[in-house]
């Protein structure tokens, strides 16, 4: 007499959760490119800082490959590999902030990135792994490191290295900056912040005037 019953939803109930769900993940994707702007902004005013960073980071990962390598029954290719694609981007923290897309380092990073992914997530869903645990170990052990380099790709796109006022201020370890026409200093952006200064004019478009409303 004492079982409790199991009630199910109505239909209203679940469309109404459908929506909520759906406002959710818009409002973590709207967070996220808030997060993304506010990054490649530090990225640009920072460089060296953001440079010193990444090195930072890496050897961090690199110290905790080593510990897995010792202490984990983890597959030792896997842990090998890992370390050789965190190794592959010290090669291009040499020629920071400037990234050639056609270099070999370049190159060899995006293929040591995709394939130390896909064969940790093989190795994950091989067997029963939380989806929690599974991303928060990818997160530092494969995609920390490039998604610093992906950030600083704005950095990469507004820094002439042919001229030598721009080499004067990535020594000093400043970000490239243009003096316009009225003497004031203007930042060239490109890249990832190019992408979000287009949602923002499009926004200003559809909805003129509610920046000063507010």
């Amino acid at each position: 007499g004492g079982r409790s019953r199991r009630v199910s939803m109505g239909a209203v109930a679940t469309v109404v959760s459908y929506l909520a769900g759906y406002l959710f993940l818009v409002f973590v994707a709207v967070c996220l490119a808030c997060g993304l702007y506010y990054l490649a902004e530090l990225c640009e005013e920072f460089t060296s800082a953001t440079k010193r960073v990444i090195y930072w980071t890496i050897l961090v990962v690199l110290v905790e490959h080593v510990l897995l390598l010792i202490f984990e029954p983890l597959p030792k290719h896997l842990v090998l590999l890992g370390m050789v694609a965190h190794a592959c981007y010290f090669q291009l923290l040499k020629s920071f902030p400037f990234l050639s897309f056609g270099s070999p380092a370049t190159l060899g990073s995006v293929a040591l990135l995709c394939a130390n992914t896909y064969l940790w997530l093989k190795h994950f869903f091989g067997d029963f792994h939380q989806v929690t645990t599974v991303l928060g170990f990818m997160l530092l052990n494969s995609w920390l490191v490039p998604f610093g380099f992906f950030i600083s790709l704005s950095v990469n796109e507004s820094v002439l290295p042919s001229s030598g006022a721009n080499a004067q201020h990535l020594a000093a370890g400043e970000a490239y900056t243009e003096v316009g026409l009225g003497g004031g200093r203007r930042k060239g952006q490109s890249g990832v912040l190019s992408v979000f200064s287009f949602f923002q004019s499009k926004k200003e478009e559809l909805m003129p005037g509610m920046g000063k409303r507010v």
